[in-house]
């Protein structure tokens, strides 16, 4: 039977050690330092899934003050077990047990923007698994340290989002101006998608 578990500071810190670190390039990665700090203040949550007290996936959020909306920060499943369907048992189980009232923003790098086929295709393919576990688009589009995400909404209570996607839009700014500061307009850009939205 899997578990999931809201992750101690110590927990916190052996699977950024041992997991994120090897999960994650070094671009992409969050000081530790950075993860500690927000958590003391209650801005950042950590959750890992276990099976026989090993860990087999994990996930952590950002939970601005401004909003009730949280930002997912990592998600991911140990290597050797991919493809095994743990990925949306665990997304599944996260719902509301985030502390944020309408929902949770997914940054899922565009298929657009992919410098390969086989990059395009990996992903569409990871939209298509946030897709499938109840994520629904905005349009909403962030160029974010030169990477371009598609921006998508997941529920934490399993009650579809019912705001205006103007409204969803205008939370992702709120959401990266609280983060980004004096700095958002370089680092972080939102910008409507005008795109076709589809759901593949």
């Amino acid at each position: 039977m899997n578990v999931l578990k809201r992750l101690e500071p110590d927990e916190l810190r052996i699977v950024y050690k041992e997991h994120i670190r090897e999960d994650f390039p070094r671009g992409e990665r969050r000081p530790l330092f950075a993860m500690e700090k927000m958590r003391k203040a209650g801005r950042y949550d950590c959750y890992g899934y276990y099976r026989d007290d090993k860990l087999i996936a994990y996930a952590c959020y950002i939970l601005p003050q401004s909003g009730s909306y949280a930002l997912l920060d990592y998600f991911a499943v140990v290597p050797e077990l991919r493809g095994q369907g743990i990925g949306g048992e665990f997304l599944r189980s996260l719902k509301g047990t985030v502390s944020a009232k309408s929902g949770v923003f997914i940054e899922a790098e565009s298929p657009d923007s992919a410098k390969s086929e086989d990059e395009r295709q990996i992903r569409e393919r990871r939209i298509r698994f946030y897709l499938s576990n109840g994520a629904k688009r905005t349009n909403s589009r962030c160029l974010l340290f030169g990477v371009d995400y598609n921006i998508l909404l997941i529920s934490t209570d399993g009650v579809p989002n019912t705001q205006e996607k103007t409204e969803q839009h205008h939370a992702v700014e709120e959401l990266y101006r609280e983060l980004y500061g004096r700095v958002y307009g370089h680092l972080c850009i939102p910008y409507e998608n005008n795109a076709k939205q589809d759901a593949r």
